[in-house]
């Protein structure tokens, strides 16, 4: 909980050093609170800083769950992301990632990934945006004791990403990666999707309604290979 009361505190310093046009801040919250014959608590946050520019662009970011049913925690997820992309507006762009997760019900302290590759912009105008991307992943776990799973991964990343909107205020985004091991592809893979649907309420704020996928083929034992997430949240940008 430390470490991600450290990481927030960090993201929020970073984006109070620059004041410029081009920069714009995020920070969302969402939640659930159920009373009956399950009573459960959800919380979850995103925020972050961004810079967009035709020759570089800049994305830091971060994503925290927490749940609690009949007073058991059973969710602790943090992920924060940093990604560079080059030419973000032109046909091809190259870019680099790298992403942390905390999250001791899957069994490891934290997993790091680094990811370089190139976008192509299938098609492009004012309401739309879609785009394929491949990549290569370097994964690093740091797995519990007595875990018997590789801590590094060579892996491939292909990814489709699609931004819609639909009507004046209405915006329908959603990506999906496959990312399967360079030396077992059939046995090793993961697959992520997200599918967001936001309403803009105001200049600076919206209200999206989110459903998340992620399998990994191999997990420890105990561990389930999916995760099924839906929730609601405020977001505010500036």
């Amino acid at each position: 909980m430390r470490k991600v009361l450290l990481a927030m505190l960090m993201i929020a310093a970073i984006s109070t050093v620059s004041a410029q046009s081009k920069w714009t801040y995020k920070l969302g919250f969402g939640g659930e609170y159920k009373n009956g014959n399950v009573n459960t608590t959800i919380f979850n946050t995103n925020g972050g800083i961004e810079r967009n520019d035709s020759t570089l662009a800049f994305d830091a970011n971060y994503n925290y769950v927490y749940g609690m049913k009949d007073k058991v925690e059973y969710e602790n997820n943090f992920t924060g992301n940093v990604k560079f992309d080059l030419w973000q507006y032109s046909r091809w762009s190259p870019f680099l990632s790298a992403t942390i997760n905390l999250n001791p019900y899957n069994k490891y302290n934290y997993k790091l990934s680094f990811l370089a590759g190139a976008k192509y912009r299938i098609f492009w105008n004012a309401n739309c945006d879609y785009s394929i991307s491949a990549a290569y992943v370097f994964d690093y776990v740091d797995y519990f004791e007595g875990i018997d799973l590789a801590n590094q991964v060579n892996r491939l990343s292909l990814r489709l990403k699609i931004k819609q909107k639909i009507g004046d205020n209405v915006s329908l985004k959603h990506t999906t990666f496959y990312q399967p091991s360079v030396t077992d592809f059939s046995g090793d893979y993961i697959i992520n999707s997200v599918t967001s649907l936001s309403t803009q309420i105001s200049k600076h704020a919206s209200i999206a309604l989110n459903f998340s996928y992620e399998y990994h083929s191999l997990v420890p034992e105990g561990v389930k290979n999916q995760d099924i997430i839906t929730s609601a949240t405020l977001n505010l940008k500036f």
